[in-house]
């Protein structure tokens, strides 16, 4: 992938997670604090209220996107409210469950950073183990400061465990869906030529595998003649910017054609597979392809030139591999250049 389409998609992945994060969030502590009215809870509603206006602020935060930033205020902002709920409603309230949530977010935030370091999750992970015995320890031997009713307690700890099942699972399906995307991008762009934006030999290879390969198939290569001299005379930029047209002359010949594919095969050679059982329309759209390059007056910079093309084509026959394939055609490409070039020979 390159290198910008990276991080737009890597920026896009963490701003829509850290909105969606926000809100869920706010909407988890707004139910808290309905709850803790219900209960007459004093202490937890003046809590609660001003996590709340913690997370509206936090809305700031991800705006001007401080994303580290914002992952580290909600690591503590949870460290914080978990240690105060666990000790003043008790440890069967299930606050304590969250601490495992964190554990993943500490690595997803570290997936997402600028150095990948597995450092600062493995310190946030400990933290929250040393946090979690802690409070194991201490509950077992103080009572919490509010006695609450078992409605409340269970309706915490049920909360509180479906709530840490579904915060793990949606961390992880937003890494594996990022994953799963960002693979699916880096072997298109490796099927990429990056100088044309065209296929290239890879993505030859992986269209064929998947071709169902059958005698109207016609696989057709072709270089620039006397291409070298261009570079020569000219330099490689000139060059470079000739093989661009070229790729995108040859596209626009074969966009009506309805099951075709076209690649550069490397350096000057190009190569179209086209799926067409009358040999009369695939001369003629090997000649259109020819006529197309040599009629285009390439203009750059301080020159302008003609340059021509010489193809060779071939129809697949049973047994043939692509490799062999190829080399038929290879064959018949040469055998037009050797006869005067600007030409198209196609299997004879």
């Amino acid at each position: 992938m390159a290198g910008t389409n990276y991080k737009q998609f890597q920026r896009k992945t963490i701003s829509k997670t850290a909105y969606a994060a926000n809100i869920i969030y706010l909407i988890v502590h707004i139910f808290y604090l309905i709850l803790f009215i219900v209960a007459k809870l004093n202490i937890m509603i003046y809590i609660t209220l001003g996590v709340i206006a913690i997370y509206l602020l936090f809305f700031l935060v991800i705006k001007k996107k401080k994303f580290y930033l914002y992952a580290l205020l909600c690591g503590n902002e949870f460290f914080a409210f978990i240690i105060a709920s666990t000790l003043l409603v008790g440890f069967g309230s299930g606050f304590h469950f969250y601490l495992i949530g964190l554990c993943v977010v500490s690595f997803f935030t570290s997936y997402f950073s600028k150095h990948r370091s597995t450092r600062n999750s493995l310190i946030w992970v400990g933290l929250s183990l040393a946090i979690y015995l802690t409070l194991y320890f201490v509950s077992r031997n103080n009572p919490p400061y509010y006695q609450i009713e078992p409605w409340l307690e269970m309706t915490l700890f049920t909360t509180h465990a479906i709530g840490v099942f579904a915060f793990i699972a949606s961390y992880l399906v937003v890494i594996l869906k990022y994953a799963v995307t960002l693979e699916q991008q880096i072997m298109s762009e490796s099927r990429t030529d990056e100088l044309t934006q065209v296929n290239n030999r890879y993505g030859l290879y992986d269209y064929y595998d998947q071709l169902e390969v059958t005698d109207s198939h016609v696989i057709a290569l072709f270089d620039i003649d006397d291409f070298k001299g261009i570079n020569d005379t000219h330099g490689h930029v000139a060059g470079d910017f000739i093989l661009k047209r070229v790729a995108e002359i040859t596209s626009s010949v074969l966009k009506d054609q309805k099951d075709h594919f076209f690649c550069r095969y490397g350096g000057e050679e190009f190569v179209f597979v086209l799926n067409e059982g009358d040999n009369n329309k695939v001369l003629e759209l090997l000649e259109k392809v020819r006529k197309s390059i040599e009629t285009e007056l390439f203009a750059f910079e301080y020159f302008n030139i003609h340059i021509t093309i010489t193809i060779g084509a071939y129809r697949h026959e049973d047994g043939l591999t692509l490799e062999k394939w190829l080399e038929l055609a290879d064959q018949r490409m040469y055998r037009g250049k050797n006869n005067g070039k600007n030409q198209v020979v196609f299997q004879s």
